[in-house]
């Protein structure tokens, strides 16, 4: 039976024509949640063989926090509602591990120059550049 402008009901579909849908479905979800799970291999590979890169990763996060942490205790406002957070101090925090990680391995800095720059250097600018950026965030004060 079909409606007044010529379009079928959705009783009128047979359940052959469904089912495929569902299926579908199915397999769209699994293909789109499998990604995420061959990314976290991929990155616990590529630390488990790059340890320089995983120690500077982990020292870039926790930085991160930190300096999430110093601007909202200090600057009255709510770090992780604003842009400015998600949209520039993320990105170049991860930035800044990652290039020093690997700048570090092509000079061949992988005890003591590397430590220094490890303990000194990443985290004061990671630190100073998230406090900056969320401190000046206006989207994050107006959410208070």
């Amino acid at each position: 039976m079909a409606s007044e402008s010529g379009l079928p009901f959705s009783s009128d579909m047979p359940a052959a024509a469904s089912k495929p849908r569902s299926i579908q479905d199915i397999v769209s979800v699994v293909v789109d949640s499998v990604w995420q799970y061959v990314h976290v291999a991929a990155a616990a590979f590529l630390f488990y063989e790059d340890r320089l890169l995983c120690l500077y990763s982990l020292v870039g996060f926790a930085s991160l926090c930190c300096g999430v942490v110093a601007a909202s205790r200090t600057g009255g406002v709510v770090p992780v509602m604003g842009e400015e957070l998600w949209r520039i101090a993320i990105p170049a925090s991860a930035i800044i591990s990652v290039t020093t990680s690997l700048g570090c391995r092509i000079a061949g800095w992988v005890s003591a120059k590397a430590t220094c720059c490890l303990c000194v250097l990443v985290p004061a600018a990671i630190v100073g550049l998230t406090t900056v950026t969320v401190r000046n965030d206006k989207t994050a004060r107006l959410r208070l």
